[in-house]
């Protein structure tokens, strides 16, 4: 492939800017109509309760009031989220619904619903569920027991739906002098619902020079996303169903709302155009979308429901829990010869996703490390808190936050640099960039796949030159002032590449190429990416490309956009859709011209004779394809996509057929042979004020290996606002539950801060690509968004021990602990100099 790229690499105007900065975009909430109703909810005022009575009729008494929904209504939810609950597990939970003509009469038909309820025992803190005679969160029991399904097609986590009890009456919860511990030890081997291994972990501590060992507690934390979740329904009397809503993903809402509301997914349009965030909670389909459409149904009128900021804390997702205890060998030469780990994770009460985000760190950590021998353990737990899911990463950023200066503790004991043993351990591809040898990869998981690049060595190296870490090394322990400073390291990966995958590209007979492709539009402009890489592949002017979005009927079947996946995923679909419309154009072209296919190249929006010079616009060309018909416009899908293409991207090249060339692409086992990962280095010098407790990050660099970048400002971007983000999860987010009665008690930004641009430094943030392509990507591209959350957060924690000299091993690393660990006498800093 032709390293002369004219689109790949370059900054471009992006589709959806000029509406976003001219407020012309349109959101869900944005959407009106003349008959809209408006919806509100009954929410439970208790953590754990069942409904035992409930009475409807005054609010149906109302003359503004035109539908009313209740638990009986709603369709039945497995283990998943329900619509509406007859037993509400968290704080906030729906039980019933109002639509009304304005959401001030809808607030008042909420408070005319009585409901009696049985308060049930709750729990919050998932050490404790497993305490003998201890609570269950859920009737079924207190844990998950399918397996671990890791991020997949069918949504993000993959857990089965099964539940058990466990409970560890031979464990330990408890130290020699009575305080509680943060993981309990002793847990017998029968507990752990997940396990899987390499090599031999004992004979690889017996070839450690030293063994550190520690447990570090990664906080939950809401998402948060800037635009609380909103939906409209329009159930139409003729059973079709339109829905305007705030997601990540178009395919996986499509097939999903579909199913939840008992109809064909060929009866059902999504459309959304522009979503506020979402992070991972966003992914799919979810169960307030239901709620307008239980009430749209019965009047056949519009519905629409828009959260609140606290109800998006108690209604929506967050990242889980994670107790990781750590026990890691290394040699002389600073080499991890064991990693011994066990962990206990938290799935809230909607979800056996405990499991996927503990499977899911210990990727990461066997990635980023790639210990020679490794054993671990995990066990998935059920709490009454909101539903724990993928939230920029459903659990690597936990874990390579945590694990970071269990690491730095390794180094200390044999006298190395932390920075240089997390580098020298780090996945590294030392073949030269392009060229992949699987018998010599990095590897990846439990089965120890190849990884198809590595490159998190040389992102930390680049971290390093680009933050001068040497200079800020010898600054290391010194005080100013009150403030100590401090320098840190930290990686993280993700899974960023899927196949299975459809592409759809049109040649329309303006000579415009449109690329019909179904990732959301979450803001990270990946979606437009998708068509630079198919510009780049037809060799078309950009001002010749059109990239499609946000309405499923216009939408080729992709995985969301989530998982650092969209360029890769959607972006190889669709680049293998723009080497099918190639080959139709040459055909055409030779069948009209003379020669052989072979004889033409498609270049600058034109199909071109490298021999004659004689040509052919793509606008010609592409009226050629519609005379001809059959598989050149789409009437008949090609013999070798017949069994394999989606309904949903046939559905979605109706609109062309019979007006375009139309080609389909499809991604398969062929175009992948290793397992593609993107990971991110980081280095942070951070300052503490002893007198305050505040943690100040003074300069970061964090670098990844995303492979080629394809569009820089976007990338730029995706590390800078995940850099931020880990920055919020290691100094100062987290869900706050009353143990007592698991009423939330911090749902509001203004107690539940997110990080904003006084929270750092005023030293430019320094971010950064590896830049080396990978050998199966779409002209070279990985993924971004997910890890470098991770190796902020790990980096920071990292340099905070650097500065204080003492591990953290409860998160956040807000000001009350940090003076709290002074005032023990726990850190370098004597107390009586404060």
């Amino acid at each position: 492939m032709s390293e002369d790229f004219k689109h790949v690499g370059e900054d471009f105007e992006v589709p959806d800017g000029r509406p976003k900065v001219t407020g012309e975009a349109r959101y869900v909430d944005d959407y009106q109509f003349n008959n809209l109703l408006h919806a509100k909810t009954v929410k439970s005022p208790y953590a754990h309760a069942r409904v035992v009575n409930i009475d409807t009729s005054a609010a149906e008494a109302m003359d503004a009031v035109k539908a009313v929904a209740t638990y009986e209504d709603a369709p039945e939810p497995g283990l998943g989220q329900p619509v509406l609950a007859e037993e509400p597990m968290v704080y906030g939970y729906p039980v019933a619904a109002v639509a009304a003509d304005n959401e001030y009469a809808a607030a008042a038909a909420v408070e005319a619903i009585e409901v009696e309820y049985e308060v049930l025992d709750q729990v919050t803190d998932p050490i404790e569920t497993l305490k003998p005679g201890s609570p269950n969160a859920r009737p079924e029991g207190n844990v998950p027991t399918g397996e671990a399904g890791g991020e997949s097609a069918e949504g993000q986590g993959g857990a089965s739906n099964q539940v058990g009890t466990v409970k560890l009456d031979s464990a330990e919860f408890t130290d020699e002098d009575g305080n509680d511990l943060v993981m309990p030890r002793n847990i017998p081997d029968e507990a752990w619902n997940l396990k899987w291994s390499w090599g031999d972990v004992s004979e690889g501590f017996e070839k450690a020079t030293e063994i550190v060992e520690n447990t570090v507690k990664a906080q939950p934390i809401p998402t948060n996303p800037l635009e609380p979740r909103s939906t409209v329904i329009d159930w139409g009397a003729d059973g079709r169903v339109k829905a305007w809503v705030s997601s990540q993903s178009m395919s996986l809402t499509h097939t999903g709302l579909a199913g939840m509301l008992g109809i064909s997914p060929a009866n059902l349009t999504i459309i959304n155009n522009f979503t506020g965030g979402g992070f991972g909670s966003k992914g799919t389909s979810y169960p307030q979308m239901g709620v307008p459409a239980l009430l749209s149904k019965q009047v056949n009128r519009p519905v629409k429901i828009r959260g609140s900021r606290k109800e998006e804390f108690h209604w929506g997702n967050g990242r889980a829990t994670m107790i990781l205890r750590s026990k890691i060998g290394v040699d002389d030469d600073g080499k991890i010869v064991a990693m011994d780990l066990e962990s206990i994770g938290d799935a809230g009460a909607y979800g056996a996703d405990a499991l996927s985000t503990i499977s899911s760190g210990y990727n990461c950590l066997s990635q980023i490390y790639q210990p020679e021998t490794l054993r671990v353990r995990g066990l998935g737990v059920f709490t009454n808190t909101p539903k724990r899911w993928p939230q920029r990463g459903p659990g690597q950023n936990q874990a390579g936050m945590a694990i970071a200066q269990v690491i730095d503790e390794a180094a200390e004991a044999i006298g190395m640099d932390p920075y240089e043993i997390k580098r020298i351990n780090a996945a590294q591809q030392d073949a030269p960039d392009g060229e992949f040898d699987p018998e010599n990869a990095p590897v990846a998981n439990a089965s120890r796949a190849p990884m198809s690049s590595a490159h998190l060595g040389r992102a930390y190296e680049e971290a390093a030159e680009a933050i001068n870490y040497e200079e800020k090394r010898e600054r290391s322990g010194t005080m100013e002032g009150s403030k100590v400073y401090g320098v840190g390291s930290g990686g993280a990966s993700h899974h960023c590449g899927y196949i299975g995958f459809d592409g759809l590209v049109g040649v329309h007979t303006d000579g415009t190429v449109e690329v019909r492709q179904g990732a959301g539009n979450l803001g990270t402009e990946s979606f437009a990416a998708v068509g630079r890489m198919v510009a780049e592949t037809m060799g078309v002017p950009w001002d010749q490309v059109e990239v499609s979005w946000g309405r499923s009927d216009e939408a080729s079947f992709s995985l969301g956009q989530f998982s650092s996946n969209t360029t890769f995923t959607e972006g190889l679909a669709n680049v293998k859709a723009a080497e099918t419309a190639i080959q139709y154009l040459t055909e055409l072209a030779a069948d009209e011209l003379g020669g052989a296919p072979e004889d033409y190249e498609v270049t600058e929006g034109e199909v071109v004779n490298g021999d004659t010079g004689e040509s052919l616009t793509l606008g010609e060309t592409a009226q050629l394809a519609v005379d001809a018909g059959g598989k050149y416009d789409g009437s008949e899908i090609p013999q070798k996509y017949q069994e394999s293409l989606v309904p949903l991207t046939i559905g979605a090249a109706r609109g062309l057929t019979g007006n375009a060339l139309v080609a389909f692409g499809k991604s398969t086992g062929e175009d992948m042979g290793g397992y593609v990962t993107a990971m991110a280095g980081a280095i942070a010098e951070v300052s503490v004020d002893v007198q305050t407790g505040e943690v100040n990050v003074e300069e970061m660099a964090n670098w990844n290996d995303s492979g080629r970048v394809i569009h820089p400002e976007s990338f730029s971007a995706q590390v800078e606002g995940g850099t931020i983000q880990g920055t919020g999860y290691a100094l100062m987010e987290q869900y706050r539950h009353d143990e007592d009665t698991g009423i939330p008690l911090n749902t509001d930004f203004y107690k539940n801060k997110a990080p904003g641009i006084l929270d750092y430094s005023e030293t430019p943030l320094k971010v950064g690509a590896v830049g080396a392509p990978d050998p199966f990507g779409p002209h070279g591209a990985k993924g971004v968004g997910e890890p470098p959350y991770g190796s902020a957060a790990a980096a920071i924690a990292s340099a905070v021990r650097d500065a204080l000299g003492v591990t953290f091993t409860d998160f956040p690393i807000d000001p009350s602990s940090v003076l709290e660990k002074i005032r023990n006498g726990e850190t370098a800093i004597d107390p009586e100099d404060i």
